[in-house]
């Protein structure tokens, strides 16, 4: 009856030890999952400002097509006039 005893608390023992390794490894990727999560916020936020700024850079092209457009026209219209 000792074998048997011995050899059910070694099998508890080895189970126990099992169920320890995983519920660190839960923990370990919950900690991971954590640390992707603000690193994750943090590009977030650099694409956000890189987003702003070529929402500047989009109005400012905008403005230059503009300028570019009235330059242009106004080019035409002074090569029509002299033609006339």
């Amino acid at each position: 009856m000792e074998n048997w005893n011995d050899e059910r608390m070694d099998e508890l023992s080895r189970r126990m030890d099992a169920g320890f390794e995983k519920a660190a490894t839960k923990v370990e990727l919950t900690a991971v999952k954590g640390e992707m999560n603000l690193r994750f916020g943090e590009v977030d936020k650099r694409f956000d400002r890189v987003e702003g700024q070529l929402d500047r850079i989009n109005s400012r092209l905008d403005y230059m097509l503009g300028g570019m457009f009235l330059a242009g026209a106004g080019l035409l219209a002074n090569l029509l006039a002299d033609k006339l």
